[in-house]
C-alpha cells in the first residue's frame, strides 16, 4: 500500500524538477544578521527551500549549503565565493522600486510613495511630502522618520536558467540613484537582457572631522546590463511584484 502522506498535505508533495523553471526557488542576498547585528557581505548569500537548489547554486558559485535559523521556507543557505553572478532580466517589468518605511512590527508600511506621490490605496496620488533633495531624504530616512528605497528584481541564471526564478531585494540609495540607467539599458533590448549583479567592495578613508583616518569600507549592490540573451525566447518571466 502505497504511503498517503500528502493526501492531507498535498503542498509539501515534491513537484517534477522540470516544474521549477517558472517558480520563485530563493533569494540573492547581500547580508546577514550576526546576532542582533546585521553584517554586509562581500559575496553573495543565497537562501532556498530546496536541497537540490540548493546543492546546484553550490556547484555554480562555490559555498556550502547548511541549515540557518528563520520562519521563512527557505531554510537553507549558501554562502558563495561568487561577487558577481550573470543573470536573465525579462526587461523592466522584472523591476519594481518605491519608498517604503516601517514601523516596529514591519508587517504594512507607514509611509509607501514613490518620491514624490503616495502609492497606498487610500492616498494614492497624494503629494507624499518627502524632501525634495536626495541628500535631506538620505538623512530623514538615517532618523527613522522617512521612507527607504525597496527594489525588488526578479531573474533567471544565465548559468542555469531551467533552475527557477530568483529575487533580489535591496534598500541601497547608491542602486536606487543609477537604477535609472539600469531601467534605460533593460528598455534598450528587445526581448531579454543578460546583466552581471555585482557586490561591489568600497574602501576610503575619511578626510575630516573627529573619525579622520578611519578606514570605511562597504559593498554595494550593481546592475550592470551586458547585452541581448541569445535564448530571450525562452526566459520570459512574469513582472516583479
Amino acid at each position: 500500500m502505497a504511503l498517503r502522506i500528502f493526501d492531507t498535505d498535498p503542498d509539501a508533495k515534491p513537484r517534477p524538477r522540470q516544474s521549477y523553471a517558472d517558480d520563485v526557488v530563493g533569494r540573492f542576498r547581500s547580508g546577514r544578521m550576526v546576532g542582533r547585528r546585521p553584517e554586509s557581505l562581500s559575496e553573495w548569500r543565497v537562501t532556498t527551500g530546496d536541497p537540490l537548489v540548493a546543492a546546484r547554486i553550490a556547484a555554480l558559485f562555490g559555498g556550502t549549503p547548511e541549515e540557518w535559523d528563520t520562519d521563512s521556507e527557505e531554510s537553507t543557505e549558501i554562502l558563495t565565493t561568487a561577487s558577481t553572478v550573470r543573470v536573465v532580466i525579462t526587461g523592466t517589468s522584472a523591476i519594481s522600486s518605491d519608498m517604503r518605511l516601517y514601523g516596529a512590527t514591519g508587517s504594512e508600511p507607514l509611509h509607501w510613495c514613490d518620491g514624490v506621490e503616495f502609492q497606498d490605496d487610500e492616498q494614492k496620488g497624494q503629494p507624499c511630502g518627502c524632501p525634495a533633495l536626495l541628500a535631506d531624504r538620505k538623512a530623514l530616512a538615517k532618523t527613522g522618520k522617512g521612507p527607504k528605497p525597496q527594489i525588488s528584481l526578479l531573474f533567471k541564471l544565465e548559468a542555469d536558467p531551467d533552475l527557477g526564478l530568483w529575487r533580489f531585494r535591496s534598500g541601497s540609495w547608491s542602486l536606487a540613484s543609477h537604477l535609472h540607467e539600469t531601467l534605460e539599458a533593460l528598455d534598450a533590448i528587445d526581448g531579454s537582457a543578460v546583466a552581471e549583479l555585482t557586490l561591489q567592495y568600497t574602501e576610503f578613508t575619511i578626510k575630516n572631522g573627529p573619525k579622520k583616518g578611519t578606514v570605511v569600507s562597504y559593498t554595494e549592490p550593481v546592475i550592470k546590463v551586458i547585452g541581448v540573451y541569445a535564448a530571450a525566447g525562452n526566459a520570459e518571466l512574469p513582472a516583479a511584484a
